[in-house]
């Protein structure tokens, strides 16, 4: 690592320079605005992640599955608090801005486009009068999951004609990629494949595609976007990593896991930007040692 100048501070057993130490203050910042329940700077609307809503009684051991009755209360949550989910494509057009309305904006998206989807969420959706936007696995040959750890679970996805359904019903789509591989694994053919030919296979499915890519596994880096951009997609979704403002980058836009509660302290924390901004500080925190690293290496070469 190269030689800094004044005092150091350590952060999780990571020796930091006096540079980092507002990044670590951003964290205490967050944890400060949760307990005092005030609202940090807008930032553009949540954008909330989900992947399954399974029945009750079918709950995988999983961090990326929530119950129907969990969901609900979630729902339930969000309709008493106020908020409402505009289409993600609307959110796209605001260019930073939200309009002014008596209800705070949220969106709800959904990756990988399981069947459970439609069967468990587009009515608990419909009930409270909200949308999403979800983002299909497009590889439609398979009809069960097959990457990665979700390979062992075989969770049954959703078929063409649940999808245009869905559509109708106000729901939007957008690309999850073919294969579901990471995409900075991925040399240049393979990588233009993937995006050219997702979007090739949406369009067949659904009447209005999403030109929005979700990468798999939230991986991504700057090679990855400029692809994206070049095969014609308006804007794409990270997991935790981006910058805090939906339209800062929209190419790597943050989003905020669900996870199956639905207590109200665990939702006014991930409603309020607080576990954004906490989420956004180590990331920042991880940016910024890749960056010392790099520099090192280049002094030393």
């Amino acid at each position: 690592m190269a030689r800094e100048q004044g005092a150091r501070i350590h952060f999780k057993g990571t020796s930091l320079s006096p540079a980092h130490e507002t990044i670590r203050s951003l964290a205490s910042r967050a944890r400060r605005l949760y307990v005092r329940k005030v609202p940090v700077a807008p930032t553009g609307p949540p954008i909330l992640l989900y992947h399954r809503v399974c029945r009750d009684d079918d709950l995988p051991a999983s961090e990326f599955a929530v119950t129907a009755a969990v969901f609900r209360e979630q729902m339930r949550y969000l309709a008493g608090a106020g908020y409402y989910t505009p289409r993600l494509s609307e959110v796209l057009t605001w260019n930073g801005g939200m309009p002014r309305t008596h209800k705070t904006p949220v969106v709800l998206t959904f990756d990988d486009g399981y069947a459970d989807n439609f069967e468990n969420a587009l009515p608990i959706l419909q009930e409270f009068g909200f949308t999403a936007a979800v983002f299909l696995v497009l590889d439609l040959t398979r009809r069960f999951t097959w990457w990665g750890s979700m390979a062992s679970l075989r969770a049954p996805l959703l078929m063409p004609r649940d999808i245009r359904t869905m559509e109708t019903a106000g729901v939007e789509f957008g690309s999850h990629s073919v294969n579901h591989p990471s995409l900075t694994l991925l040399g240049e053919s393979e990588l233009a494949d993937e995006l050219a030919r997702s979007r090739e296979l949406l369009g067949s499915i659904v009447e209005r595609p999403l030109p929005v890519l979700a990468y798999p596994y939230g991986d991504v880096n700057q090679r990855v976007k400029e692809a994206v951009r070049r095969t014609g997609y308006a804007a794409a979704l990270a997991v935790n990593s981006g910058p805090l403002a939906v339209h800062a980058d929209l190419f790597e836009i943050r989003r905020i896991l669900i996870t199956n509660r639905s207590d109200v302290v665990y939702m006014r924390l991930k409603l309020s930007g607080a576990d954004k901004l906490y989420r956004w500080s180590k990331w920042k925190v991880r940016e910024g040692l890749r960056w010392t690293k790099r520099s090192s290496r280049g002094a030393s070469a």
